[in-house]
């Protein structure tokens, strides 16, 4: 039970749900996909995924050879603090860069979210260990939520995907003993609300 618990965590790791969440909603959205290029969106994936995966990924590896934290898997608080402020840097400057490129409004909401999830995520480490993983899954599911929500989109099957998704990637960092169930449930409020309410009002 604990390796498939480490596997689900590791697929369901939370640097690879932001471009997980652009390939999603590049797919629910006709309008979306109508008014941009396939270019513009391999351009604006490559772009999220060199900002929010390969980029912190190689900063924990460099911390790691500098025997700066203890482990790339980022275990304890103490290990967090470096790498989620590197992260929260660049989720803001790729915000801040998106906002000069011509994209459908809705884009900028969901960074704008993103970029606070993470902002979150680092100042209340500072207090405890919240789950990151859930913060990743309840941003996802806000982004789908709100998006089909403000585009009118069939809802019900994406929403449960998530909620499924969100119970399983819960469940696994509870059996691996990661996390306890406050901050599991906390984190997954935390993304939630910080996707879910910059996309349904328009901020960005």
């Amino acid at each position: 039970m604990r390796k498939v618990a480490q596997i689900t965590s590791y697929v369901f790791h939370p640097v690879f749900l932001p471009t997980a969440g652009l390939l999603i909603v590049f797919s629910l959205n006709t309008y979306i996909s109508q008014t941009m290029s396939t270019p513009a969106q391999f351009f604006i994936l490559a772009w999220v995924f060199i900002n929010t995966v390969l980029l912190p990924l190689l900063f924990t590896l460099f911390l790691r050879w500098r025997n700066l934290v203890d482990s790339i898997e980022l275990h304890s608080r103490k290990d967090r603090l470096v790498p989620f402020a590197f992260s929260m840097v660049l989720y803001f400057v790729n915000y801040y860069l998106m906002k000069g490129i011509p994209l459908p409004d809705v884009f900028y909401s969901i960074f704008l979210g993103s970029s606070i999830a993470v902002t979150l995520g680092f100042l209340l480490t500072f207090y405890t260990k919240i789950s990151i993983h859930m913060i990743g899954m309840g941003g996802l599911t806000a982004g789908i939520y709100a998006v089909a929500l403000v585009y009118d989109l069939p809802i019900v099957g994406f929403v449960m995907l998530g909620l499924i998704a969100s119970g399983i990637v819960g469940s696994a960092r509870y059996i691996l003993e990661s996390h306890d169930l406050r901050q599991i449930y906390f984190g997954w409020i935390t993304g939630f609300l910080s996707v879910y309410l910059p996309i349904v009002n328009g901020w960005g």
